[in-house]
């Protein structure tokens, strides 16, 4: 692979309102999440004065709170 360029498989980083239809909160509820830094939802972090999150990291913290479990 070429220096610099991505692999295809690599998803886009999530944003707020992903996050938030994801887990069908409002998007206040996914930044105040971030601003407690309570442990409630996945890893985030800023991109400049943007709140991301990776997918993996996502799909990490959803098995994580089904015990594994796949959802029915």
């Amino acid at each position: 692979m070429k220096r610099g360029s991505l692999p295809s498989t690599r998803r886009p980083l999530a944003t707020t309102p992903d996050l938030a239809e994801h887990y069908g909160v409002p998007v206040k509820t996914v930044r105040y999440w971030h601003q407690t830094q309570t442990c409630v939802g996945p890893l985030m972090f800023r991109v400049g004065k943007h709140l991301r999150a990776r997918w993996d990291d996502i799909d990490a913290y959803d098995a994580n709170q089904t015990g594994g479990r796949n959802a029915a």
